[in-house]
Protein backbone atom coordinates (compact mmCIF):
# COMPACT_ATOMS: atom_id res chain seq x y z
CA UNK A 1 0.00 0.00 0.00
CA UNK A 2 2.65 2.39 0.89
CA UNK A 3 4.50 1.65 -2.67
CA UNK A 4 1.36 2.31 -4.36
CA UNK A 5 0.91 5.34 -2.62
CA UNK A 6 4.44 6.76 -3.40
CA UNK A 7 4.08 5.65 -6.88
CA UNK A 8 0.63 7.15 -7.51
CA UNK A 9 2.09 10.31 -5.22
CA UNK A 10 5.27 10.53 -7.56
CA UNK A 11 3.31 9.90 -10.65
CA UNK A 12 0.74 13.08 -9.69
CA UNK A 13 3.41 14.92 -8.49
CA UNK A 14 4.99 14.35 -12.36
CA UNK A 15 2.44 15.42 -14.09
CA UNK A 16 1.77 18.60 -12.66
CA UNK A 17 5.44 19.61 -12.32
CA UNK A 18 6.25 18.32 -16.12
CA UNK A 19 4.16 21.22 -17.56
CA UNK A 20 5.86 23.67 -15.78
CA UNK A 21 9.51 22.40 -15.90
CA UNK A 22 9.19 22.21 -19.38
CA UNK A 23 7.86 25.90 -19.68
CA UNK A 24 10.40 27.32 -17.80
CA UNK A 25 12.96 25.21 -19.52
CA UNK A 26 11.93 26.00 -22.86
CA UNK A 27 11.55 29.81 -21.69
CA UNK A 28 15.76 29.65 -20.39
CA UNK A 29 16.88 27.87 -23.71
CA UNK A 30 15.25 30.65 -25.64
CA UNK A 31 16.79 33.67 -23.42
CA UNK A 32 20.21 31.28 -23.58
CA UNK A 33 20.00 30.93 -27.43
CA UNK A 34 19.10 34.78 -27.86
CA UNK A 35 21.81 36.06 -25.52
CA UNK A 36 24.65 33.96 -27.53
CA UNK A 37 23.62 34.54 -30.72
CA UNK A 38 22.97 37.97 -30.21
CA UNK A 39 26.94 38.18 -28.71
CA UNK A 40 28.65 35.99 -30.96
CA UNK A 41 26.90 38.58 -34.09
CA UNK A 42 28.05 41.78 -31.86
CA UNK A 43 31.55 40.39 -31.40
CA UNK A 44 31.70 39.95 -35.07
CA UNK A 45 30.90 43.18 -36.13
CA UNK A 46 33.85 44.60 -33.92
CA UNK A 47 35.90 42.04 -34.83
CA UNK A 48 35.71 43.39 -38.78
CA UNK A 49 36.79 46.71 -38.14
CA UNK A 50 38.68 46.27 -34.76
CA UNK A 51 41.97 46.14 -35.99
CA UNK A 52 41.59 49.46 -38.66
CA UNK A 53 40.09 51.29 -35.96
CA UNK A 54 43.50 50.16 -33.76
CA UNK A 55 45.46 51.38 -36.45
CA UNK A 56 43.60 54.24 -36.66
CA UNK A 57 43.55 55.39 -33.34
CA UNK A 58 47.05 54.67 -33.05
CA UNK A 59 48.03 57.31 -36.11
CA UNK A 60 45.46 59.73 -34.29
CA UNK A 61 46.81 59.06 -30.93
CA UNK A 62 50.34 60.03 -32.16
CA UNK A 63 49.58 62.99 -34.49
CA UNK A 64 48.28 64.63 -31.24
CA UNK A 65 51.04 63.56 -28.69
CA UNK A 66 53.18 65.96 -31.87
CA UNK A 67 50.53 68.61 -31.71
CA UNK A 68 50.85 68.68 -27.76
CA UNK A 69 54.36 69.60 -28.49
CA UNK A 70 54.68 71.56 -31.45
CA UNK A 71 51.15 73.89 -32.06
CA UNK A 72 53.10 77.01 -31.34
CA UNK A 73 55.04 75.95 -34.64
CA UNK A 74 51.89 77.22 -36.23
CA UNK A 75 51.42 73.76 -38.56
CA UNK A 76 48.13 73.07 -38.73
CA UNK A 77 47.38 76.57 -39.70
CA UNK A 78 46.29 77.81 -43.28
CA UNK A 79 47.44 81.16 -43.62
CA UNK A 80 45.32 83.47 -46.02
CA UNK A 81 45.49 83.26 -49.54
CA UNK A 82 48.01 79.81 -48.91
CA UNK A 83 46.85 76.42 -51.23
CA UNK A 84 45.23 73.96 -48.88
CA UNK A 85 47.99 71.11 -50.64
CA UNK A 86 51.10 72.64 -49.53
CA UNK A 87 49.79 72.15 -45.73
CA UNK A 88 50.84 68.51 -45.07
CA UNK A 89 50.54 69.03 -41.03
CA UNK A 90 46.98 70.29 -41.59
CA UNK A 91 45.61 67.99 -44.20
CA UNK A 92 46.91 64.87 -42.47
CA UNK A 93 45.81 66.00 -39.10
CA UNK A 94 42.48 66.16 -40.48
CA UNK A 95 42.33 62.92 -42.23
CA UNK A 96 43.66 60.69 -39.43
CA UNK A 97 40.48 62.39 -37.12
CA UNK A 98 37.89 61.60 -40.03
CA UNK A 99 39.19 58.37 -40.49
CA UNK A 100 39.48 57.25 -36.91
CA UNK A 101 35.45 58.33 -36.22
CA UNK A 102 34.73 56.76 -39.82
CA UNK A 103 35.46 54.04 -38.50
CA UNK A 104 33.36 53.94 -35.37
CA UNK A 105 30.44 54.87 -37.50
CA UNK A 106 31.04 51.71 -39.25
CA UNK A 107 30.75 49.55 -35.97
CA UNK A 108 27.84 51.60 -35.11
CA UNK A 109 25.84 51.12 -37.99
CA UNK A 110 26.59 47.36 -37.98
CA UNK A 111 25.18 47.11 -34.41
CA UNK A 112 21.76 48.86 -35.65
CA UNK A 113 20.13 45.76 -35.59
CA UNK A 114 21.96 44.16 -32.99
CA UNK A 115 20.82 44.03 -29.23
CA UNK A 116 24.24 45.07 -27.90
CA UNK A 117 22.40 45.24 -24.42
CA UNK A 118 23.32 41.20 -23.93
CA UNK A 119 27.27 42.08 -24.68
CA UNK A 120 29.31 40.73 -22.66
CA UNK A 121 31.39 43.38 -20.38
CA UNK A 122 34.25 43.85 -22.61
CA UNK A 123 32.19 44.45 -25.78
CA UNK A 124 30.08 46.72 -24.14
CA UNK A 125 32.55 48.70 -22.46
CA UNK A 126 34.38 48.97 -26.65
CA UNK A 127 30.27 50.10 -27.74
CA UNK A 128 30.68 52.51 -24.97
CA UNK A 129 33.66 53.80 -25.67
CA UNK A 130 32.38 54.76 -29.38
CA UNK A 131 29.62 56.45 -28.27
CA UNK A 132 31.78 58.60 -25.99
CA UNK A 133 34.24 60.12 -28.69
CA UNK A 134 32.12 61.86 -31.15
CA UNK A 135 30.21 63.52 -27.97
CA UNK A 136 33.68 65.74 -27.32
CA UNK A 137 32.61 67.61 -30.24
CA UNK A 138 29.37 67.69 -30.94
CA UNK A 139 27.78 68.12 -27.81
CA UNK A 140 27.84 72.13 -26.26
CA UNK A 141 27.85 70.49 -22.47
CA UNK A 142 31.34 70.18 -22.90
CA UNK A 143 31.19 73.86 -22.75
CA UNK A 144 29.34 74.13 -19.69
CA UNK A 145 29.92 77.17 -17.63
CA UNK A 146 32.33 78.73 -19.71
CA UNK A 147 29.65 81.24 -21.70
CA UNK A 148 30.12 79.65 -24.81
CA UNK A 149 27.17 80.23 -27.33
CA UNK A 150 25.74 77.38 -28.27
CA UNK A 151 24.00 78.25 -31.45
CA UNK A 152 26.51 78.99 -33.63
CA UNK A 153 29.55 76.24 -34.32
CA UNK A 154 32.52 78.05 -33.48
CA UNK A 155 34.41 75.36 -31.24
CA UNK A 156 31.86 72.19 -32.36
CA UNK A 157 29.90 71.18 -34.77
CA UNK A 158 26.66 69.87 -34.97
CA UNK A 159 25.56 66.54 -34.36
CA UNK A 160 23.61 65.87 -38.32
CA UNK A 161 26.81 67.72 -39.73
CA UNK A 162 29.72 65.59 -38.21
CA UNK A 163 27.88 62.30 -38.85
CA UNK A 164 28.00 63.60 -42.69
CA UNK A 165 31.12 64.57 -42.77
CA UNK A 166 32.23 61.66 -41.44
CA UNK A 167 29.98 59.98 -43.97
CA UNK A 168 32.12 61.23 -46.71
CA UNK A 169 34.96 59.54 -45.60
CA UNK A 170 33.60 56.54 -47.17
CA UNK A 171 32.96 55.14 -50.68
CA UNK A 172 31.40 52.03 -51.99
CA UNK A 173 31.96 50.93 -48.45
CA UNK A 174 35.43 51.58 -48.88
CA UNK A 175 37.60 54.30 -46.70
CA UNK A 176 38.89 57.16 -48.75
CA UNK A 177 42.98 56.85 -49.11
CA UNK A 178 44.91 59.85 -48.26
CA UNK A 179 44.88 60.86 -51.90
CA UNK A 180 41.46 60.64 -52.57
CA UNK A 181 41.07 63.16 -49.52
CA UNK A 182 43.59 65.45 -50.88
CA UNK A 183 41.37 65.78 -53.59
CA UNK A 184 38.03 65.84 -51.76
CA UNK A 185 39.60 68.75 -49.94
CA UNK A 186 40.09 70.33 -52.73
CA UNK A 187 36.49 70.46 -53.85
CA UNK A 188 36.38 72.06 -50.40
CA UNK A 189 34.08 69.06 -49.29
CA UNK A 190 35.73 68.83 -45.70
CA UNK A 191 36.40 72.91 -45.44
CA UNK A 192 34.52 72.54 -42.06
CA UNK A 193 36.84 70.14 -40.70
CA UNK A 194 39.84 72.19 -41.91
CA UNK A 195 38.75 75.40 -40.87
CA UNK A 196 37.96 73.80 -37.35
CA UNK A 197 41.69 72.69 -36.78
CA UNK A 198 43.47 75.44 -38.72
CA UNK A 199 41.39 78.00 -35.72
CA UNK A 200 43.66 75.97 -33.03
CA UNK A 201 45.61 78.78 -31.18
CA UNK A 202 48.86 78.60 -30.59
CA UNK A 203 48.93 78.73 -27.25
CA UNK A 204 46.94 75.75 -25.49
CA UNK A 205 44.31 78.46 -24.40
CA UNK A 206 41.22 78.27 -26.88
CA UNK A 207 38.07 76.07 -26.32
CA UNK A 208 38.93 74.01 -29.25
CA UNK A 209 42.36 72.68 -27.57
CA UNK A 210 40.79 71.71 -24.05
CA UNK A 211 38.39 69.95 -26.00
CA UNK A 212 40.73 68.09 -28.27
CA UNK A 213 42.91 67.42 -25.57
CA UNK A 214 40.17 66.14 -23.30
CA UNK A 215 39.48 63.80 -26.15
CA UNK A 216 43.05 62.50 -26.56
CA UNK A 217 43.05 61.52 -22.76
CA UNK A 218 40.49 59.67 -23.42
CA UNK A 219 41.52 58.19 -26.69
CA UNK A 220 44.82 56.68 -24.91
CA UNK A 221 42.36 55.44 -22.56
CA UNK A 222 41.12 53.34 -25.33
CA UNK A 223 43.98 52.05 -26.78
CA UNK A 224 45.16 50.90 -23.25
CA UNK A 225 42.32 48.64 -22.91
CA UNK A 226 42.14 47.50 -26.28
CA UNK A 227 44.79 47.89 -27.90
CA UNK A 228 48.24 45.99 -28.81
CA UNK A 229 50.87 46.63 -25.99
CA UNK A 230 52.82 48.68 -28.21
CA UNK A 231 49.77 51.37 -29.10
CA UNK A 232 49.46 51.91 -25.13
CA UNK A 233 50.89 54.78 -23.29
CA UNK A 234 52.25 54.17 -19.83
CA UNK A 235 50.52 55.62 -16.70
CA UNK A 236 53.72 57.60 -16.02
CA UNK A 237 53.91 58.81 -19.77
CA UNK A 238 50.13 60.27 -19.73
CA UNK A 239 50.98 62.17 -16.36
CA UNK A 240 53.74 63.38 -17.86
CA UNK A 241 51.92 64.97 -21.22
CA UNK A 242 49.69 66.65 -18.65
CA UNK A 243 51.79 67.75 -16.31
CA UNK A 244 53.20 69.95 -19.73
CA UNK A 245 50.60 71.33 -20.67
CA UNK A 246 48.98 74.57 -19.30
CA UNK A 247 45.57 73.66 -17.07
CA UNK A 248 42.40 72.48 -18.90
CA UNK A 249 39.09 74.01 -18.08
CA UNK A 250 36.74 71.68 -19.71
CA UNK A 251 37.84 68.93 -17.63
CA UNK A 252 34.87 68.65 -14.69
CA UNK A 253 32.66 68.50 -17.82
CA UNK A 254 34.23 65.48 -19.92
CA UNK A 255 33.81 63.75 -16.71
CA UNK A 256 30.00 64.16 -16.76
CA UNK A 257 30.35 62.91 -19.95
CA UNK A 258 32.35 59.59 -19.12
CA UNK A 259 29.99 59.50 -16.19
CA UNK A 260 26.69 59.95 -18.79
CA UNK A 261 28.80 56.73 -20.62
CA UNK A 262 29.40 54.66 -17.58
CA UNK A 263 32.78 54.63 -18.01
CA UNK A 264 33.73 56.43 -15.06
CA UNK A 265 34.41 52.62 -13.03
CA UNK A 266 36.52 51.93 -16.05
CA UNK A 267 39.91 51.44 -14.79
CA UNK A 268 41.91 52.74 -17.75
CA UNK A 269 39.62 55.79 -17.92
CA UNK A 270 39.93 56.57 -14.19
CA UNK A 271 43.56 56.64 -14.42
CA UNK A 272 43.55 58.77 -17.59
CA UNK A 273 41.20 61.37 -15.87
CA UNK A 274 43.47 61.35 -13.03
CA UNK A 275 45.98 62.22 -14.86
CA UNK A 276 44.49 65.34 -16.33
CA UNK A 277 43.54 66.29 -13.26
CA UNK A 278 46.34 65.93 -11.63
CA UNK A 279 45.78 63.93 -8.83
Amino acid sequence: LIAAAVTIATLLLRAITKPIWERSFHKFKLESDYTYDQRKKVKEAISRHKVPLLNSAESLNHRLWNFSKNAPEAWHIQRDGENITDRYYLLSFCYRFLLFFSLCRKIDLELVYLDSTVSTKKDLEFLKYLKLFPQFFSDTEIFKGTGYNRSVTTDHFFSDDFRELIGKMSSNDKMLSYSEFKKKVEEKEFINVINYFSGISVDHSCLRWQVINSFHFILMAFLNDYGYDFQKTPKEKISGLAKGLPKNGLIKNAYTFIERACLNNNKEVRKAMSALLGV
